[in-house]
């Protein structure tokens, strides 16, 4: 049985309001429950919290509107017939990340309860007023939520940048992260046509 349900309601934060710069950078999913503790916590989304950092902060330097997205679960959400429980409503793992925290000040945290930050949110309507010239993506997971959200993305003919630095996966049984993360970069590259934005070690 299909689940049907009103949008999750957008959490603005303190000086949060509609977009009012060319181009937009969209976190996903950089929370507790990826990356600090629970059923999905993961090391290597963990350890990649600094690059995404770097990579936020670089964009907010240059002007962009900041967008986190936070998955957000009822405890009885379809999506545990396929994952393990996760950031359910109210709890520490539905939250962004202490390393994070302090760009929410400056930010819109919009919570989603499936893969795109489009489903049943108002993301779709903040871009549109927006009109940005380009829309910048980092978080985790790559091949998940990522890749829906920069699917949903280029399906509405916006220009993508993804720091491939800047995006994460995880490892667990049948899913190797370094191949799963080879393979995601280049579907976002080949098949939606993302520009997949590299640095040296060095920088």
């Amino acid at each position: 049985m299909c689940q049907i349900r009103a949008a999750l309601p957008p959490q603005p934060a303190a000086r949060a309001g509609d977009l009012t710069v060319p181009d937009v950078t969209i976190v996903v999913d950089v929370l507790n429950g990826f990356c600090k503790q629970g059923n999905l916590a993961s090391p290597r989304c963990d350890a990649a919290i600094p690059k995404i950092l770097k990579a936020v902060e670089a964009r907010r330097q240059a002007g962009d509107q900041l967008i986190f997205l936070a998955d957000t679960h009822d405890s009885n959400d379809r999506e545990f017939e396929v994952f393990p429980v996760h950031c359910v409503r109210g709890t520490v793992e539905s939250e962004v990340v202490p390393e994070l925290q302090p760009l929410l000040k400056e930010a819109t945290l919009i919570r989603k309860r499936r893969y795109s930050g489009f489903f049943e949110t108002d993301l779709e309507a903040r871009l549109r007023a927006a009109h940005p010239e380009q829309v910048t993506v980092v978080g985790v997971c790559t091949d998940i939520c990522v890749l829906h959200t920069v699917a949903d993305l280029r399906n509405r003919d916006y220009r993508v940048v993804v720091p491939a630095s800047a995006v994460e996966t995880f490892d667990g049984p049948g899913h190797p992260g370094d191949e799963v993360q080879r393979w995601a970069l280049a579907h976002l590259k080949g098949v939606l046509g993302a520009h997949l934005l590299f640095v040296s070690p060095s920088v």
